[in-house]
């Protein structure tokens, strides 16, 4: 198995169909991720401070994807709501304690096989929340500082220069643009 793949392997995670949709089952992180993978609930939070600006870091290049500008991304799982799992990948990533009112912008269906027996097929959740509070990135997770994007910059930089995000963050801009509840950012 890819070893970055390998991080938290025995985690239980919700399984989903290509919609979104549960199927009451559960397995663990590795058999998510041996290809072809188990359809799983994932999510990325946009953290949005009062300016309409994203908080944005570079993915540790110890995990999987390519050090490239992201938000916080985990799973849902098993044993946790939507806000639990948000609640704690705020606070591993960003070092947020306090629980913030989640946004649902809708969601995505994503697969990528990285030839090598692992893959990512995840049906991703658009999150956002409102913060403008202090950031202390985990240097586990995080390399180098947070940087603030205007959240209308990063919509067109996303499809004019993808190669700066992860693809994951791709996936879940048009889904965010298209939401009216993130109208308001995007003025």
């Amino acid at each position: 198995m890819n070893k970055k793949l390998e991080d938290r392997a025995s985690q239980k995670m919700r399984l989903a169909d290509a919609n979104g949709k549960e199927t009451g089952e559960i397995a663990e992180r590795w058999l998510c991720h041996k290809s072809p993978g188990k359809k799983h609930l994932a999510f990325i939070i946009f953290v949005i401070d009062g300016k309409n600006e994203f908080a944005l870091h570079r993915r540790h290049s110890s995990k999987v994807g390519e050090n490239k500008l992201d938000s916080p991304v985990s799973h849902i799982l098993a044993e946790e709501t939507l806000e639990e799992a948000v609640f704690r990948g705020l606070k591993h990533e960003y070092g947020i304690e306090q629980k913030l009112p989640v946004e649902n912008h809708g969601g995505f269906s994503y697969e990528k096989d990285y030839g090598d027996g692992t893959c990512e097929n995840e049906y991703c959740l658009v999150l956002s929340v409102e913060y403008s509070g202090s950031i202390i990135p985990n240097p586990q997770e995080i390399e180098g500082e947070i940087t603030l994007m205007p959240v209308k910059k990063a919509v067109i930089e996303s499809k004019q220069a993808p190669e700066l995000f992860e693809a994951w963050f791709n996936h879940a801009i048009p889904v965010f643009e298209k939401s009216k509840k993130a109208k308001k950012y995007l003025q």
